[in-house]
């Protein structure tokens, strides 16, 4: 079965009012381009607790029928779909030429990709393979099993006569990037998530550069900040200049060393481990503060594989020794625990002092081996993420429980408003297409059009014009 379209046609599946989750096809004559490919992030409502086990042989089924991921034609294998699915047509008998492309490897943005089917080419930055293996082997990966492709900044690759050029731009995770799309009746701009007060402003700089070079008629802009960071009565006014006094990235190390120096006891910090400049910046913290950074063995690993530094100690909780113990150490922790200096909870009471401590949620029960006296709790941006995570109150109560203090110190991933608005204003589109949003409707365009995207419609790109195909 062929699925033809004279002219270039978009539709949004998923994302628009929500931070996450974002599915958006873009398609031309026989062939077909997806942006992203992950699900909404809300912990609030998440089906999927930790207590339900997924059925591993109805993992796409499941998903559909809990409107998890969308109903999307020539996109699962025919196997996965069953009989319950028959109105949706198989990847085995859809004959449009499909490629998905990822943004960046936050769940919100890949959780479903290992559901597509593997004769579809799913690529990613060389930066993100690179961090998805690594998590793969940690067990940190998505459910399900498929090969990547690998492109590269700044040099196109095509699905049929469409055209896709990746272009970096700076998140909270390696290998984040946007990507121009081109066919003969114009291009768009996919943002995915980005910011301009990371380590990497310039990245920003430079894709707005390359997005002005290689031209643009619509920019499909990412809004994650706008319902949250300014008065919502406000106009934004695009400014490039990071806020006084607002914590970003760069400075994330020296909040946490003067917390650090303050604190008698131990230095304790929940992060997010796939933002490696947070890690290194936690190495950063603990040396100007002259405590030595210690790591749970999964972020140590992502540090040995994608990184330099060498400044840390490897965490041995009771659960490692016995691993060691028994011979059930995983391969990977085993060569790790040989490369690098380990150290316990026994050492760490001899000092707390001298140590910054990494503790996961997952992991906050290990504290109570440790002497945390007189310590400091520094949550940057770990998960749970926020009050609006029903297990923020009870990472609360544990350390209420344990007496240790609470700080937070972080940066968003997301631009502000502000930034939002200076780099659409420099881009300055024909049509901004904002989502990924509570509020898209507060970011607007400097000249151009303002288009709200509603489910269900087909937009059309003809003669660089975009409008929907009522």
């Amino acid at each position: 079965m062929v699925k033809e379209f004279q002219h270039t046609n978009i539709r949004f599946w998923g994302g628009l009012r929500t931070i996450g989750g974002t599915v958006v096809t873009l398609e031309y004559k026989d062939s077909r381009v997806i942006f992203d490919f992950g699900m909404t992030y809300n912990p609030a409502t998440n089906i999927f607790d930790g207590q339900i086990k997924r059925r591993l042989h109805g993992m796409v089924r499941d998903h559909l029928r809990l409107k998890l991921i969308p109903p999307i034609d020539g996109l699962y294998t025919a196997e996965s779909l069953g009989e319950s699915n028959r109105e949706i047509i198989p990847a085995e008998a859809y004959q449009q030429n499909t490629a998905v492309i990822i943004s960046h490897l936050h769940l919100d943005h890949i959780g479903a990709m290992g559901l597509i089917a593997p004769s579809i080419p799913v690529y990613l930055s060389k930066e993100s393979h690179e961090l998805y293996h690594a998590l793969e082997v940690i067990g940190h990966g998505v459910p399900g099993e498929r090969d990547y492709q690998i492109c590269e900044y700044g040099v196109p690759f095509t699905a049929g006569e469409i055209k896709i050029t990746p272009i970096q731009v700076d998140h909270d995770i390696p290998g984040a990037c946007a990507y121009h799309i081109q066919t003969p009746d114009g291009s768009i701009v996919y943002t995915g998530d980005l910011r301009m007060h990371g380590k990497h402003p310039e990245r920003i700089e430079h894709f707005i550069n390359e997005t002005n070079k290689l031209g643009l008629d619509a920019l499909i802009m990412e809004g994650t900040t706008l319902s949250s960071v300014e008065d919502l009565r406000e106009a934004i006014v695009g400014n490039p200049i990071v806020p006084e006094g607002m914590t970003t990235e760069g400075t994330i190390p020296e909040k946490m060393a003067d917390k650090l120096k303050a604190a008698k006891g131990l230095g304790i910090f929940n992060i997010y481990h796939t933002n490696m400049d947070r890690v290194t910046g936690i190495i950063k913290a603990a040396q100007d503060s002259l405590r030595k950074a210690v790591f749970e063995p999964e972020t140590a690993y992502l540090l040995d594989k994608l990184t330099d530094e060498h400044d840390f100690l490897v965490y041995t909780s009771a659960e490692t020794k016995f691993e060691e113990q028994s011979g059930t150490l995983p391969g990977w922790k085993s060569d790790l625990l040989k490369r690098h200096e380990t150290i316990g909870a026994e050492k760490i009471n001899s000092n707390p002092g001298k140590y910054f401590l990494q503790n996961t949620y997952q992991n906050i029960l290990e504290l109570f081996d440790l002497h945390v006296q007189e310590g400091i709790y520094i949550h940057s941006n770990g998960v749970p993420l926020g009050s609006f995570d029903p297990a923020f109150e009870n990472l609360k109560k544990i350390l209420n429980k344990l007496d240790v203090d609470y700080d937070y110190i972080g940066a968003s991933g997301h631009a502000i408003p502000r930034h939002l608005k200076y780099i659409v204003d420099r881009i300055d589109p024909k049509f901004l297409l904002p989502l990924h949003s509570y509020s898209p409707e507060r970011l607007k365009p400097k000249s151009g059009i303002q288009l709200l995207a509603d489910y269900g419609v087909d937009y059309v790109l003809k003669d660089h014009q975009l409008f929907p195909n009522n």
